[in-house]
């Protein structure tokens, strides 16, 4: 299989995103869902208050994805004939972590 990014790179993610993605799935619906049924409040305090080692972890692990975003898309972007769909899958998963954090 032909990738356009770097071992190191993608090792990166595997160690990174499950906690990632995780944490960055549960801030989505405390900002949607739960703001929705409970109203206005804040965002990950009941998070951190019950579970703060998956807390800072997970924040942990969306700020290393949000960082290996910048030369993965780079790589990706120049060595676009040679990316793979396994490429484009995980900087798409890294954009929506991304989106998920920033947006209110």
């Amino acid at each position: 299989m032909h990738s356009a990014l770097p071992r190191w790179l993608r090792i990166i993610w595997l160690c990174f995103s499950p906690i990632g993605i995780l944490f960055a799935a549960r801030i989505a619906w405390e900002k949607t869902v739960w703001r929705w049924s409970r109203g206005p409040q804040a965002v990950g305090f009941s998070l951190m208050h019950i579970h703060p080692f998956f807390a800072m972890t997970g924040i942990l692990c969306c700020y290393v994805l949000m960082l290996w975003l910048i030369p993965a898309v780079l790589l990706v972007a120049t060595r676009w004939k040679s990316s793979s769909k396994v490429d484009t899958a995980m900087v798409a998963l890294c954009v929506l972590v991304t989106l998920a954090i920033v947006l209110p």
